[in-house]
């Protein structure tokens, strides 16, 4: 037994984390290695990688080894729909080590900061192949989540070294390579070609007009270079999907971390031609979020209206205040223009709305439709940021007269 055991797993709080979009998503991995002090630099878990077009499609160890850590925390995000033979591996390789220092830290975050679904994913990206957080131009990343602050931070990251040095975590990486590469396949597949795919009731729709989401990405936000683009797929992420970003000197990353999930009983390991829409979502995250922030303050009457309108549906997804709606109200406006432009069959389109009213923002049509006034006036404003003032006043005039 490892002197990590520990049968005090009563300590793994559950927090209702509810972050799931309408479609399960791609796993957007930016590769690293493992490495530490203590391990030789040939020695680091290798990368499993295809590219499509100006998207890398990844299985990262940051993010495998962030989400293990969770798991093992107790964060239900990382427990839920996971591939059970990929959670048996877990079991089997870091079962003793649910008490190891790290784990303890995970769940004191949790606890005090609300470290949950998010969190953890942006650390992930801000960490280096020797786990140690990246440096960049600022004194701390403000890319980097608000939740996570300077000493905790070197005190979990130096916790994090050594649960993967004692754990041997890069030899459960390399292992599980089959399983990766089998989640990359379909994904590449998807990306490159123009399929046909079906929703849960059996309704068809082409998948693509245009095979190149980066381009898209580019185009319709006016941005000639949008930077790396990394499609991660995460296998201990289950049903949750996040967008996340790193930024420092001339370096611009942009993630899409999708969850792989099950879709049938045998836990076969597949990616729906659907899901792309999922992986539009988050990278649009990434593009529309640091424009929210320069309007935030004009926003919040729209942001304090609309989240009082909808709050239990809200609270129930994950988002806990009204900043965290105007974010998603920009990006499933986006995600409604990216529809249009790139998915043939319009029935889709109605299959999209429906699912967005559901999950309460009944007015991602709206916002959507507005959003035709800068796709046919690209001459006035060449980018989305240039037309954003536009759509701050019609979401606070809108949030004022509509009935919701």
């Amino acid at each position: 037994m490892n002197k990590y055991t520990t049968n005090n797993k009563i300590e793994r709080t559950q927090v209702a984390v509810k972050n799931v979009a309408f479609c399960t998503v791609i796993l957007l991995v930016f590769s690293i290695g493992l490495s530490s002090s203590a391990l030789a630099v040939n020695n680091q878990p290798v990368m499993y990688r295809a590219n499509v077009g100006r998207i890398a499609i990844e299985v990262d160890p940051r993010v495998e080894l962030i989400g293990i850590v969770f798991r093992l925390a107790g964060n239900p995000e990382y427990n839920d729909g996971t591939l059970k033979p990929y959670a048996k591996a877990i079991e089997r390789h870091f079962g003793d080590f649910d008490g190891h220092p790290v784990v303890k830290m995970a769940v004191q975050l949790r606890n005090t900061r609300l470290m949950s679904a998010d969190g953890p994913m942006s650390l992930a990206v801000h960490i280096d192949r020797n786990y140690r957080l990246r440096k960049t131009d600022e004194e701390w990343p403000s890319t980097l989540d608000y939740r996570w602050e300077k000493e905790e931070t070197a005190e979990f990251l130096e916790k994090l070294r050594q649960f993967a040095i004692e754990t041997k975590f890069d030899e459960f990486f390399k292992a599980q390579s089959s399983i990766y590469e089998q989640g990359i396949r379909p994904c590449k597949s998807i990306l490159e070609q123009n399929e046909v795919a079906k929703d849960q009731s059996g309704l068809e729709f082409v998948k693509f007009l245009s095979a190149d989401l980066g381009e898209w990405l580019s185009s319709f936000y006016g941005v000639k270079d949008p930077g790396d683009l990394r499609l991660v797929l995460g296998f201990v992420n289950g049903f949750a999907n996040y967008g996340a970003r790193f930024a420092a000197d001339q370096i611009s990353e942009k993630y899409a971390i999708v969850g792989m999930r099950p879709f049938d009983p045998t836990n076969t390991v597949i990616f729906l031609p659907q899901q792309i829409v999922l992986v539009a979502h988050e990278f649009c995250h990434s593009f529309t979020n640091p424009v929210v922030d320069k309007y935030m303050d004009q926003l919040q009457p729209a942001g304090e209206r609309l989240f009082a309108v909808q709050e239990p549906a809200m609270r129930n997804r994950g988002y806990q205040k009204w900043e965290s709606v105007m974010y998603e109200t920009a990006v499933r406006a986006c995600v409604a223009s990216f529809i249009r432009d790139s998915i043939a069959d319009l029935r889709f389109f109605d299959y999209y709305l429906k699912s967005e009213v559901g999950h309460g923002f009944v007015w991602t049509e709206d916002m959507g439709n507005f959003l035709k006034t800068y796709e046919n006036q690209r001459d006035k404003y060449p980018t989305f940021e240039s037309f954003f003032p536009e759509f701050v006043k019609f979401l606070n005039n809108y949030s004022i007269k509509a009935k919701l």
